[in-house]
């Protein structure tokens, strides 16, 4: 199983939506919807075996935040 990064995060929500995604891009105001989340979502499960449920788009709204929660799911916290 591979960690998600906010670099691999950066790169699928690129892919998916088709927007310059940075790490601190609010992603639903640089006009990414819940079909590109979902999208995504499959993409992360794809490459690195992990299910990111959905929850963690819509509270960290920036990659990096994505990643932070992701990390903080992880660890049990």
């Amino acid at each position: 199983m591979t960690e998600i990064s906010v670099g691999l995060i950066i790169d699928c929500m690129r892919k998916v939506s088709n927007r310059d995604i940075q790490a601190d891009t609010d992603i639903f105001s640089a006009g990414v919807d819940s079909l590109a989340v979902l999208r995504c979502r499959a993409l992360l499960k794809a490459q690195t075996g992990i299910k990111v449920p959905g929850h963690v788009f819509f509270g960290g709204r920036t990659p990096a935040g994505i990643a932070d929660l992701i990390g903080a799911e992880n660890a049990g916290r």
